[in-house]
């Protein structure tokens, strides 16, 4: 299976000193990351790690996770079908 919006860049957890806010994005060197709200530049504080047991490259967590219509389980939003029961997106 092909997936075409996975991104090659490591994904890390990026956090504001001052405000402790925080966000996962990939990051690529040399470039400076800043809030969309505050502006104050995000530092990276961990690399996220793949969940390793399936396809997608997306971390697993809320924003980037749907119900499936059929069977209700969280999968993530970058596969075209549902990881448990195949259904299409």
């Amino acid at each position: 299976m092909s997936n075409e919006s996975a991104t090659t860049e490591p994904i890390f957890r990026l956090r504001a000193a001052a405000s402790g806010r925080e966000a996962i994005a990939p990051v690529s060197d040399g470039v400076v990351y800043r809030d969309a709200e505050t502006g104050e530049e995000l530092e990276p504080v961990a690399a996220v790690l793949p969940s390793g047991d399936g396809v997608s490259r997306l971390p697993r967590t809320p924003v980037n996770l749907r119900v499936c219509r059929r069977c209700e389980q969280l999968t993530p939003r970058d596969l075209a079908n549902c990881e448990f029961c195949g259904l299409p997106a």
